[in-house]
Parts: structure tokens; C-alpha cells; sequence
């Protein structure tokens, strides 16, 4: 291969991971948009959803696509009893409140991954065909997770931009308290986000099942990656967001390529600090 398509390549794999990481954050900046709680425990759902996708593979042979049916609603739910259960009692509190709580709920799912899973690398065996234009490989799986991470994020916008629960979620997210006033119940809004934010993460961690290796323990990394990505994109914003997942994918695989694979996990939080520094309302968030 030449410099050229060593290029493109590098640029090719950065979009289909990024792709992904936009598709992780999503619900965390919803999560936070809605509600101003950072979810701690979002990279433990993430490898939670990984695992059910592994698991529905495993026990019934569906295909990871195919279990994105049966993700949907259950994300949902799990978030509707996250919020009923724990959530609605810290949701006005100081924000270390939420944090601890949900801190608390990542430390127990994990653990119990870990008795009832095990620590084993877990990973789908299912490879997807490959397509090769001069030299310029595109991995089958990754392929089908990003189109599928880009599809699952537009309905995402439509959603939001065009229906009224859509437009009830963003008139919460500008001022709370007016949109109580114009009769639209808070706390619905509230518990209905929680469980699309978690939605959006089981889905996530699907697509991590499909492309990536996974153990109990990954859930602290997929975190940072996602605070990484609402950071550079900007808190609350949706379509930031997921621009800010293909950035970090970019730069991780370009500094991967051209450094060391070793290094380029690092990349996204060198770009969180400068991003901070120079920015900290977010590359595509107004000041």
C-alpha cells in the first residue's frame, strides 16, 4: 500500500469506530441534557448490552442484528427502573448524590457480571464478508455496525426534532420548569429519557459485541471514551455528540497507524483536556 491508501484506510477505520463511540455517547449527553446527571455507571450498561447480545447469540443463535429487537425495549425498561428505583430520588439532589448512586449501581452490575459471567473474553463469532477496493479493506462487521450506529442515531434526531414527545424532551432540556408550565409532566420526560438514554447504550454495546472482544472490567473505559465524546461534541447535543465519537475514532486510528495501537487509547483524552482548555462548552455546542 502507498502513503495514499494508507491514508484513506486510516480515515476509513476511524469513521466506522467513531461511528460507534457517537452511538455509545448518546445517551449519556441525553441523559445529562434532560436531567444534568452524569451517569456514571454508562460504560457498565454498555458491556451489559454486550453481553445480552452475546448471551441471545449464544442461547437462541440470533444474530446480533436480530437482538437489536429485543434490546430495544429491554434498555428501555432498564432504564424505566434505574429512574423509578434510584434515580427519581436523587434527580433535584446535590449533583454527588446521582453520582454516588449510580456509581453505586455500575460497582454492583459489574460484579455481578463477573460472579454469573466470569472475567473471560467474550467476543460473537460471526464475521460479516469483507469488501477490498485497491488495497483498501473494509471490515464486514464494522461496516454493518456503523451503518447501523448512523441509522439508529438519525432516528434518533427525527425523533426528537419532529415528534411532540420529542419536542416535550428538548422544550425539558431548555427549562424545565416553563415546560411543566405548558403542561408537559417533568417527571415523564425525566423517567422516558432514562430509559432511552439506557436504550441507546444496550444498542451500543451490541455493536461493541459485533466488532470488539469484551470482559467485565471494559465497562470503566467505555465511560471515559463516552465523556470524552459528549465533552468535544457538547453536553446536551445530540447531533455534537455523535460528530464528536467519529473525531475520537479518527484520531485513534490515525494515531494508531502512523505512532503506536498502544498509544491511540490515549488520544481521545489528550483531545478531552485540549478541548477543555480551548473550548469546554464543546466543539459544536454554542457558548
Amino acid at each position: 500500500m502507498n502513503e495514499l491508501q494508507i491514508l484513506i484506510q486510516a480515515l476509513i477505520n476511524g469513521f466506522l469506530s467513531g461511528s460507534i463511540y457517537g452511538l455509545i455517547a448518546l445517551g449519556l449527553t441525553l441523559i445529562w441534557g434532560v436531567m444534568r446527571i452524569i451517569n456514571i455507571a454508562h460504560g457498565t450498561l454498555t458491556i451489559l448490552g454486550a453481553y445480552i447480545a452475546f448471551w441471545m447469540f449464544v442461547i437462541y443463535k440470533m444474530n446480533p442484528l436480530s437482538s437489536l429487537i429485543i434490546g430495544l425495549p429491554l434498555g428501555f425498561l432498564i432504564g424505566l427502573l434505574i429512574y423509578f428505583s434510584l434515580v427519581k430520588r436523587v434527580v433535584k439532589a446535590p449533583e454527588l448524590s446521582s453520582l454516588l448512586v449510580l456509581f453505586g449501581l455500575a460497582l454492583m452490575i459489574e460484579n455481578l457480571m463477573l460472579v454469573y459471567w466470569t472475567a473471560d473474553i467474550r467476543g460473537l463469532p460471526i464475521l460479516y464478508p469483507s469488501y477490498s477496493i485497491s488495497n483498501i479493506t473494509i471490515i464486514g462487521d464494522r461496516l454493518i455496525a456503523s451503518i447501523t450506529a448512523i441509522i439508529i442515531t438519525i432516528s434518533l434526531l427525527i425523533f426528537l426534532k419532529f415528534t411532540y414527545l420529542g419536542r416535550s424532551i428538548r422544550a425539558t432540556v431548555q427549562d424545565d420548569e416553563a415546560a411543566s408550565l405548558m403542561g408537559i409532566s417533568v417527571n415523564r420526560i425525566y423517567a422516558i429519557s432514562m430509559g432511552i438514554g439506557v436504550m441507546l447504550t444496550i444498542l451500543g454495546g451490541t455493536l461493541i459485541a459485533l466488532t470488539t472482544p469484551f470482559t467485565p472490567y471494559l465497562g470503566n473505559i467505555y465511560t471515559l471514551y463516552a465523556f470524552s465524546v459528549v465533552v468535544i461534541g457538547g453536553l446536551g447535543n445530540p447531533l455534537g455528540t455523535f460528530l464528536g465519537g467519529i473525531i475520537i475514532g479518527e484520531a485513534e486510528s490515525l494515531t494508531g497507524t502512523y505512532y503506536s495501537t498502544g498509544v491511540s487509547p490515549a488520544i481521545a483524552f489528550i483531545i478531552l483536556v485540549i478541548v477543555l482548555i480551548i473550548r469546554p462548552t464543546g466543539i459544536f455546542s454554542k457558548r
